[in-house]
């Protein structure tokens, strides 16, 4: 009886470890959707799991994962910069990870990282990936330097047409 026990035990025990330490396989346990709309937005790579949702520090190694993978295609394939009137103009991929939702499976649930994050993102002028909020924050700072830009160049136009 405490034969049977214990070896009932040891079973379950592996059982379990090899459930919890086991990698998520892409086309079996999640799927990926890359869009690109348009040359000026940000592109959107979601991780659709399906049927095991994993813990949240899982998924977002996985989202990390491929956002680096999807990050250096872009760079191989020249999409990263594009120059228009000596301007440089970087992509950049906002990666997110979802799970099915068994009652409505066009409507899926988004995967929170942390309390407060859901996102990262591929930032294509550092080619890092930072968190959305920091995203924003890096959004905000390239407008401000945006502005000053083209508020020096319409002083010097106008001392220019003044000389």
């Amino acid at each position: 009886m405490k034969k049977s026990f214990i070896i009932l035990m040891f079973t379950f025990s592996f059982t379990i470890s090899a459930f919890c330490t086991r990698d998520f396989i892409e086309g079996i346990d999640y799927t990926i959707d890359f869009h690109e709309k348009s040359p000026e937005m940000a592109a959107t790579l979601h991780v659709n799991f399906v049927g095991v949702v994993p813990e949240p520090s899982e998924a977002e190694k996985i989202v990390k994962q491929k956002l680096r993978i999807y990050g250096n295609n872009l760079i191989v394939s020249n999409k990263v910069i594009r120059t228009e009137k000596k301007e440089t103009h970087y992509k950049n991929i906002i990666g997110s990870a979802w799970k099915t939702n068994t009652t409505d499976p066009a409507n899926p649930i988004k995967i929170k990282f942390t309390e407060d994050l859901a996102a990262y993102v591929w930032l294509g002028k550092t080619k890092s990936i930072v968190p959305f909020p920091d995203y924003m924050t890096f959004l905000k700072k390239e407008q401000k330097d945006f502005k000053k830009k083209q508020q020096l160049n319409k002083s010097k136009e106008e001392d220019s047409t003044l000389a």
